[in-house]
Parts: structure tokens; sequence; C-alpha cells
């Protein structure tokens, strides 16, 4: 499986060992989890935009 390097700043940081701690999950395996559900839900956002605007454009004509 590929891999990404990610920088977080400090306050995301305490916030991801926290939730860390609070889940029993590890740090990576939450940041990953938060990327890819990040990835998917812009993915998403942005076909419903392509899709609107498709529409738009057919209403013009």
């Amino acid at each position: 499986m590929p891999q990404v390097n990610i920088s977080l700043s400090s306050e995301l940081h305490a916030l991801l060992v926290e939730l860390a701690k609070l889940t029993g999950l590890a740090k990576s395996g939450l940041a990953a989890e938060y990327v890819r559900r990040g990835i998917y839900e812009d993915a998403a956002k942005h076909q419903k935009v392509l899709y609107l605007q498709k529409d738009q454009d057919h209403t013009l004509e």
C-alpha cells in the first residue's frame, strides 16, 4: 500500500495523541483514517459540483 508522510501542527498532534489514548488506537492508524475520510469527502463534494455544473450547462442550452 502506498504511504504518505504528513506534518501536523502542535495543536493537531496533541489532539491526535488524546484521541489515540481515548480509543486505544495507534496515532498512525488514526491519522490515516482521517486522511482517507477527508479525501473521500472532498471527492464526493467535487463530484456533486461537477454534476451541478453539467446540469446547469444543460439548462442554459
